[in-house]
């Protein structure tokens, strides 16, 4: 097992003969050339080193001593009311002493002990009290000490200067995360082990999942909560979202039924209204509640950048809509599925032959110069030419027509709109969701849509709401904006 240890050396980490050094360079300097006529204790550091090695009495560790070397300049040089400067407080010649003290008491244990300066990249020119300032030195320095072998991190978290205990601890929780650990030192008393860095990563953890939450991504979401530990019923909420986004909708039925169990409250009613909001999908038995799922799945793709997945939910939806209008004014089947395409395809053909209009406008319709194959059943094209010709209004075999004057309008909008999400076409064909590899992007979608990508989204609710659709809020947008509400609230 490999052990790295960090520290920041402070005014406080060296006895020397008994005494506590009062000027750190200068008196350390001294001590340092005359080390061999000393006796040296670390009060706060070995009592650390003692700890770590009961805990693993077995492995061999690493320690990096952090010590502040301000350049010598008019301000690092201007004597303080008792005659101390800047400079005099660096604990250059401590960190020395400190990881020659340590060489020999530990030699059998701590194979490599190394001094490092806190510097940025830019050099040692920074004030180690301002926060910033060594939160960037910091950020430098562990960058270049990184090491992947190491299996477990211990950050003392006294000594040093707060600013610069504040910035290694931040700083190693990112580099080492779950392998991090965190030990307090008071002098004189025991060892304690700190749960801050499962503290830290967990909040971590809870930021990621806000920021996944902001982008409609609710997987990442999912993983930085689970990884935060947080309440039961989030998470269960949230494996919810990620299945009904997937349509996976008796999955997401057993998700939100655990949510129900383990909230409370106000929480436990929400999750019943949206296991109950699940049903008509699950039945898929209303095509109108199906197509609102697809709308907001679209928007979902648009939010996370998924722009290819976006334009094949647009794909569906497009087919949705012209099934829908189908359906509903002809009252022509469109499931043409294997278990009943031979039943539907023989009442599709009755119906149509039954209005005289409706046939004859079919059999008018060609594409690429080539009748339109409608006795084959209802594609896209042949369900085009079925809503152009209500809008336009086709009648039935009586003379009444299949749409009211306000329904035509109606489906006049629709068919608009269609064919505005039409000139996204070729660019899914190219796209590997259809029949190519090329990419999809924003830019390349709003060349098309009149630089306004954003209107797709629109257009899909507009649509909805031409047919008489309840548009209700997006269940999506009520899970994120809850689950985020409750994580920034635990922050």
């Amino acid at each position: 097992m490999t052990i790295l240890i960090m520290c920041n050396v402070g005014n406080s980490d060296l006895i020397a003969d008994g005494q506590r050094p009062q000027r750190p360079r200068p008196d350390g300097e001294a001590l340092w050339r005359t080390f061999a006529d000393h006796q040296f204790d670390l009060p706060i550091i070995a009592p650390c080193l003692n700890y770590i090695r009961q805990q693993h009495p077995h492995a061999s560790a690493r320690l990096i001593c952090f010590y502040t070397d301000q350049p010598e300049n008019q301000i690092t040089t201007r004597p303080d009311r008792f005659g101390v400067s800047l400079r005099d407080k660096d604990t250059i010649w401590f960190a020395r002493i400190a990881a020659r003290w340590v060489q020999t008491q530990y030699a059998d244990w701590i194979t490599e002990v190394h001094t490092e300066r806190i510097e940025s990249r830019h050099g040692p020119d920074l004030n180690p009290s301002v926060y910033d300032e060594v939160f960037e030195a910091y950020t430098h320095l562990l960058a270049r000490l990184a090491d992947p072998t190491v299996e477990v991190c211990y950050i003392l978290t006294a000594g040093g200067i707060p600013a610069c205990n504040f910035a290694l601890q931040l700083q190693a929780i990112i580099a080492y995360a779950e392998r991090c650990r965190f030990i307090y030192p008071p002098e004189g008393g025991r060892v304690t082990e700190l749960r801050i860095g499962e503290k830290m990563l967990e909040s971590f953890q809870r930021m990621n999942a806000i920021a996944a939450l902001e982008q409609y991504n609710f997987p990442a979401a999912l993983l930085g909560a689970r990884r935060a530990k947080v309440a039961d019923w989030i998470v269960a909420l949230l494996e919810y979202a990620v299945y009904r986004e997937a349509f996976d909708f008796q999955r997401a039925q057993q998700a939100i039924e655990r949510a129900e169990r383990h909230a409370s409250g106000s929480q436990r009613a929400f999750c019943a209204e949206l296991r109950d909001n699940l049903r008509q999908l699950s039945e898929y038995s209303d095509p109108a509640a199906l197509l609102c799922e697809v709308a907001y799945n679209a928007e979902i793709a648009y939010r996370n950048g998924r722009y290819a997945d976006m334009l094949g939910r647009i794909f569906r939806f497009q087919e949705g809509v012209l099934r829908l209008v189908v359906e509903r004014y002809l009252s022509l089947p469109t499931d043409f599925s294997k278990e009943v395409r031979e039943a539907n395809l023989a009442r599709y053909l009755e119906q149509i032959d039954a209005h005289p209009d409706l046939r004859s406008h079919l059999e008018a319709k060609t594409i690429d110069g080539k009748p339109l194959r409608y006795r084959d059943g209802p594609n896209r094209p042949v369900m085009q030419a079925m809503l152009e010709f209500v809008r336009d209004g086709g009648k039935r075999a009586d003379g009444t027509p299949f749409a009211t004057k306000k329904e035509r309008e109606r489906l006049g909008a629709v068919k608009a709109m269609l064919d505005r999400l039409d000139r996204l076409a070729e660019l899914r064909n190219q796209s590997v969701i259809a029949h190519g590899f090329a990419g999809v992007s924003r830019e390349a979608i709003e060349a098309i849509y009149k630089d306004d990508a954003e209107k797709i989204i629109t257009d899909l609710h507009n649509i909805m709401r031409q047919l008489d659709i309840a548009d209700t809020e997006s269940p999506f947008d009520r899970i994120a904006e809850r689950v985020r509400s409750e994580l920034q609230r635990s922050l």
